[in-house]
């Protein structure tokens, strides 16, 4: 460790080891990615049916074959490494400068989830981990530059979401408020930032509710759009998990303050609570000449889908008529 501490006065040597991990790291996770796709690739071979392969029991299947699967790799030498196995070449990071430095390049290069082994050692430093993942996770704007490409963009942000994501796993409760009004300041969130905010919300469950609702209410006057959709989204799928009555009355006032209210119409379709059907039938009804296709199929399938009667629903496209 003072050896460690000495480097860090030295900058040329600094740079040194820096390069080091970095060069260390890069054959590491080239290998791992390579090994990672042939164990897919078995555990995957015969397996045609569609239904199967979106099913939870086999997605929980094959999670446990592919960890199960690579737990020898990480305690195999591998060339290059100068610790020998990637495990040992994980427990050499004795600085948290250092194993955030290995986070990022696995970020940046990895196909899939980050190896436990890795999260270990991030999660090894506790607050100091939590803390240098925020700044990550709000390192770059969430918005692209004029003229920038999407895919350097979503390049650029590979970290940062990244990071997000791992908070959202360890429910780091400082992150909400900076992420989510970061995300609420977007006009127009980019549907990889969408999801990346959504991988850091969804595992709060309960606890985000309140954060929420919150947001939604002081934007509704103005009409919700954009990041607040999201946030409607959101809160539904925490919702038929855990269902709340803040959610269901913060649902309702979406409905009545969205510009596009297709999405919360399907929204509280889907949150299952049978007391949305005399509101949507009634907007049906009042706005009937008004409103387009969509949004009339998409009301009408949350309304059957809500247990309610559909039969006294006028039907300005003669879609649902009954034929003469």
């Amino acid at each position: 460790m003072e050896n460690r501490l000495c480097r860090c006065n030295i900058p040329k040597g600094q740079n040194k080891m820096d390069d080091l991990i970095k060069q260390q790291a890069e054959i590491l996770f080239n290998e791992y990615n390579r090994v990672l796709g042939e164990v897919y690739d078995n555990a995957l071979e015969g397996v045609t049916n569609e239904t199967t392969l979106a099913s939870e029991e086999f997605q929980d299947y094959l999670q446990n074959t592919v960890v199960n699967s690579m737990q020898p790799w990480f305690l195999t030498e591998l060339e290059g490494l100068s610790d020998g196995t990637p495990e040992e070449f994980f427990d050499s990071l004795l600085t948290v400068e250092d194993v955030m430095k290995v986070f990022a390049i696995a970020a940046e290069m990895l196909d899939g989830d980050l190896p436990d082994h890795l999260m270990l050692r991030v999660g090894a430093f506790g607050e100091a981990s939590s803390a240098r993942l925020v700044e990550m996770a709000l390192a770059h704007d969430w918005t692209p530059a004029q003229g920038e490409d999407d895919d350097a963009f979503r390049r650029k942000l590979a970290v940062d979401l990244a990071a997000l994501r791992v908070l959202g796993q360890w429910t780091y409760e400082p992150a909400i408020e900076p992420v989510l009004n970061r995300f609420c300041d977007l006009a127009e969130p980019d549907e990889y930032i969408a999801d990346g905010v959504k991988a850091f919300v969804i595992p709060f469950g309960d606890k985000m509710v309140p954060e929420i609702a919150a947001r939604i209410d002081g934007a509704a006057a103005a009409g919700l759009k954009g990041p607040f959709e999201y946030l409607v989204i959101y809160l539904t799928q925490i919702g038929r998990a855990e269902p709340d009555e803040e959610i269901f009355l913060s649902l309702k006032k979406a409905f009545r303050s969205m510009e596009h209210k297709v999405i919360a119409s399907i929204c509280l379709g889907d949150y299952g609570d049978g007391r949305a059907v005399p509101l949507l039938k009634s907007y049906l009804d009042r706005h009937v000449r008004e409103i387009d296709r969509q949004f009339f199929y998409e009301t009408v399938s949350a309304i059957k889908r809500l247990g309610g009667d559909i039969s006294d629903i006028q039907d300005p496209f003669r879609d649902f008529s009954p034929k003469k």
